[in-house]
């Protein structure tokens, strides 16, 4: 009997040994449960922080190409322009004046004689080109004017490229809301791209990876109906204006199907002297009775004869 009970003594403290270890093992495992599910979390939680963290500096550094924008209401220069088209190369002395959101404008002098020979004018409303020497003039809005209409070219898209800044359709000014808009590739080169595709249009801005500060413009517009258009342009020899920096120099290269009489290439230089931000001059042109209205091909053919 004595023996029985020894051995049920040990059976049952056997048991309770194994039940303790089993308790002493769950309470392991559901410990280490616990702890799977807390790397996991923290896996995830480090994971959302690097994307936001990325976010975050996508939007500062588009902030900060946007900021590169200048101060200044107007710009003037006297300019030298040069453009060629096909075999076709003339240089011509000028003058560019623009007021932010309402004008801009090329007038093309005489040689030597500082007369003017031609003007170019974009408003928000519409485009006129004037021919001085003959005494012709054209003028329509965006959608009247084939030239701009099939090259998908509006005056908010058109000042943006003279003024050196990031443009999104649709929106007056550059803001958090648009610049959520645009997209962008951080990495360490000395280019950071800016990108945009709205319908028929892209967008490709080449930003200066340290400043923000844009350098080229591309623009590339694709339509089944009215053909194809590709402008780059690029900016050079930077100058001081108020605080920020301007571009004193501009080659726009163009190439487009969508003029009449096929693919046309137009190279165009403008290098600017003395930049500055003078506000005392006639917003709009005004023509005496003594100008004929003609087609828009006409002015362009006489302009280009000079």
């Amino acid at each position: 009997m004595k023996k029985a009970t020894n051995i049920a003594t040990w059976a049952v403290a056997a048991f309770l040994m194994i039940a303790i270890n089993s308790c002493g093992s769950k309470k392991s495992l559901v410990k280490d449960g616990k702890n799977a599910h807390k790397t996991e979390t923290q896996q995830k939680v480090g994971t959302d922080n690097a994307l936001n963290s990325l976010e975050m500096q996508k939007a500062r550094f588009l902030q900060m190409v946007a900021d590169n924008a200048v101060y200044s209401d107007f710009i003037n220069s006297k300019i030298k322009l040069k453009v060629q088209t096909g075999s076709k190369e003339i240089t011509l002395p000028g003058v560019l004046r623009m007021h932010k959101d309402d004008v801009i404008r090329i007038q093309v002098q005489i040689p030597l004689l500082g007369t003017e020979a031609a003007r170019l004018e974009f408003t928000k409303d519409y485009v006129l080109i004037v021919d001085r020497i003959h005494k012709e003039y054209c003028k329509g809005n965006y959608n009247q004017l084939d030239f701009l209409k099939r090259n998908g070219l509006t005056f908010s898209s058109l000042q943006a490229l003279f003024w050196n800044q990031l443009f999104v359709p649709g929106a007056d000014r550059i803001d958090q809301n648009s610049l959520k808009q645009l997209e962008t590739d951080l990495a360490n080169t000395a280019s950071t791209p800016v990108r945009l595709k709205k319908g028929n249009m892209s967008y490709l801005w080449q930003t200066n990876s340290k400043t923000g500060q844009i350098e080229k413009t591309t623009i590339d517009y694709s339509s089944k109906q009215s053909g194809s258009t590709k402008v780059v342009v690029n900016y050079d020899n930077f100058v001081q204006l108020g605080v920020k920096q301007f571009p004193s120099q501009l080659t726009i290269d163009a190439n487009t199907t969508a003029l009449k009489g096929g693919a046309k290439k137009l190279n165009v230089n403008i290098n600017m002297n003395n930049v500055n931000t003078d506000s005392d001059w006639e917003l709009r042109t005004s023509l005496s009775k003594k100008y004929e209205e003609v087609s828009v091909e006409n002015v362009l053919k006489r302009v280009m004869s000079l």
